[in-house]
């Protein structure tokens, strides 16, 4: 059976969980619902390829607003042939594979021990939201190469990081309706479908921020795994506060579009049909610092 996008924008943190997986802190799309964690992070770990870009990022172990700071940085995996026998209902499987991506939100290495600490955690002033875009246009191959995230005008961009900024301002958590699709955007996507979790901040060191899953395919099926790799995906990051803030009314928080898409290809993995020809040096899961010079988001 062929399972549809499973969308949890409109739910508080949890209401709704998958068996196997937390309530909470993970987007879980497409046919990744047929895995539990710990099946789908054992595929994952073992990636065909994986991105790397740096994003805008602050110092969330002050208080709001503090600082930016390097290190943050989005990251993907992309790993085919997962056998469906390994899904939750194996008794269904019919010798089918799957895809798989999964998209990471990670911080600075220091920050990651700051927030291993539940105390921290609960005195936090900090809100992030991230907002995953399945719906973008996939022509120009090289958004995600792009600071502008190209695939976007920057019109486009510009309002959608404007729109949000709006929509999820001061205490107000990140779950609701989104915002109307910028006029700028025209039909090229749809706010409507985006995909909207608030992070919690013992995510930040690798916990992946959204799953998603292709449809069933034989083994072994290369244009499947191209597909994935090829792949671009906006992501929209808001750096806001909560009550504990005590933020002044007309503050607006940081928001900031990036693209990531997993063009390049782990050591010990063939290079899917159309593929980028880089190879990433190291065979680490995505989320590690792998290929840092190749892209880059200031």
């Amino acid at each position: 059976m062929k399972l549809s996008y499973w969308y949890i924008s409109l739910l508080p943190p949890g209401v709704f969980g998958l068996s196997g997986w937390p309530m909470g802190g993970t987007i879980v799309a497409g046919n990744a619902v047929q895995f539990d964690r710990e099946t789908w992070e054992a595929n994952l770990a073992h990636p065909n390829t994986t991105g790397y870009n740096s994003v805008v990022g602050f110092d969330v172990s002050k208080p709001w607003p503090s600082t930016q700071v390097d290190g943050w940085h989005l990251s993907i995996n992309v790993t085919g042939d997962i056998p469906d026998s390994q899904a939750m209902n194996p008794s269904n499987a019919t010798g089918k594979a799957f895809t798989g991506t999964s998209i990471f939100l990670q911080a600075p290495e220091y920050l990651r021990a700051t927030f291993s600490d539940q105390d921290t955690i609960d005195e936090t002033t900090w809100k992030i939201c991230v907002i995953v875009i399945p719906n973008a246009p996939q022509e120009n191959v090289t958004g995600a190469e792009s600071s502008t995230c190209a695939i976007l005008s920057s019109q486009c961009v510009s309002d959608l990081q404007q729109a949000y900024a709006e929509r999820f301002p001061r205490n107000q958590d990140c779950y609701g309706t989104p915002p109307s699709t910028p006029s700028s955007c025209g039909d090229t996507i749809n706010t409507g479908n985006f995909n909207v979790q608030q992070l919690p901040l013992d995510s930040i060191s690798g916990k992946e921020v959204f799953v998603t899953a292709s449809d069933p395919h034989d083994p072994n099926d290369e244009r499947a795994l191209s597909e994935a790799a090829q792949k671009t995906w906006p992501v929209l990051t808001i750096w806001g506060w909560n009550m504990r803030a005590n933020a002044s009314d007309d503050a607006a928080p940081t928001v900031q579009l990036s693209c990531i898409s997993a063009r390049d290809v782990e050591p010990g993995s063939e290079s899917p049909p159309s593929a980028s020809s880089r190879r990433c040096g190291s065979a680490a899961a995505a989320f590690i610092a792998a290929c840092m010079a190749a892209y880059v988001f200031l």
